[in-house]
């Protein structure tokens, strides 16, 4: 029998991009899962399919790793076997069949939920017992290379689920009551992580002193964002969701396409804002925004919170 992973999409309630610099940041799991089949093979080819990327049935050996890690479309594949295996100290041909709940390149955080379950298919599968603090590490390696510099807080959102408060590989699971109903928006418009990242950091060595208080900004941001998610004071949390796409506006990773779903989800929400890269992918609103956001233009993604993680299915 093939061993059968998934793990959940993600989005980030509150502080993205200042994460990249070591700040705080809340992130929430959501019901869009990525499942990962693994079969080992009797001998040293690897066969994989990957509906996201459209890979069908290719075929390839260990040797074949490197030149795999020049193309989008078979780079996180590529990583995740070689660094699972050189954690696991295995090497055997696999049969490989990725599908996703989630669009790619949308902020959803895609990437880190196929290297989670795909570090947990392998590992399983060689009948290894990773603890999630280790798959999260391992597919925290392979989003750094995937994106060309991650915060880590994607690998660590879908591998462990529920709210998260998140800060240089340190988390803290938040206890919620109950979680906020989200309506999630997606402009269609796919987006480069890590071009936008580097065009932050760009503007952060160009002005050093504006970027250090807009850091020390989201960190109140996120403080306050906390302590009325926790109370379930949905108000107090629209309003730092609502100042927080603001901001990420002011350092040029909002888009015509993100403003127009958010200030069309604010006639029914009190909060609303881009989620992830930006530049297009996602918004998410506080309760239901689906209307305002098909109105103008939108497509609503369905989903809602979930606590957890990455798993093995039955």
């Amino acid at each position: 029998m093939p061993t059968k992973t998934s793990a959940p999409g993600k989005i980030i309630l509150l502080g993205e991009h200042a994460s990249v610099y070591g700040n705080p940041v809340l992130v929430a799991a959501v019901n869009l899962r990525t499942y990962v089949t693994v079969r080992k093979r009797d001998d040293e080819r690897f066969i994989l399919n990957n509906e996201a990327t459209r890979i069908e049935n290719l075929e390839f050996t260990y040797s074949d790793i490197p030149e795999l890690k020049k193309n989008w479309g078979t780079l996180l594949t590529a990583e995740c076997i070689e660094k699972t295996f050189a954690k696991l100290g295995e090497n055997s041909g696999l049969d490989i069949r990725v599908t996703s709940e989630a669009p790619i390149s949308s902020g959803l955080g895609s990437s880190a939920s196929a290297a989670s379950a795909m570090v947990l298919a392998i590992s399983r599968e060689f009948n290894h017992e990773l603890s999630n603090e280790d798959i999260a590490n391992l597919a925290w390696d392979i989003e750094n290379i995937v994106h060309g510099k991650s915060s880590g807080v994607d690998p660590f959102s879908v591998t462990l689920g529920g709210v998260l408060r998140y800060q240089r590989g340190k988390f803290n699971k938040l206890e919620v009551r109950n979680y906020p109903e989200i309506t999630i928006g997606n402009t269609g418009v796919v987006s480069n992580t890590g071009e936008i990242v580097m065009d932050v950091m760009k503007m952060r060595e160009e002005f050093p002193k504006f970027f250090d208080s807009y850091l020390e900004a989201m960190v109140h941001l996120v403080n306050y964002g906390q302590k009325f998610l926790e109370k379930g004071n949905l108000r107090g949390l629209g309003s730092m969701m609502n100042i927080n796409h603001g901001l990420l506006y002011s350092i040029g990773v909002s888009s015509p396409e993100l403003d127009r779903l958010v200030w069309a989800a604010r006639e029914n929400s009190v909060g609303a804002k881009l989620s992830g890269a930006g530049r297009g992918g996602i918004m998410i609103a506080l309760g239901d925004a689906s209307s305002q956001i098909e109105e103008a233009g939108g497509s609503v993604i369905r989903t809602d919170i979930c606590d957890e993680g990455v798993r093995v299915e039955k």
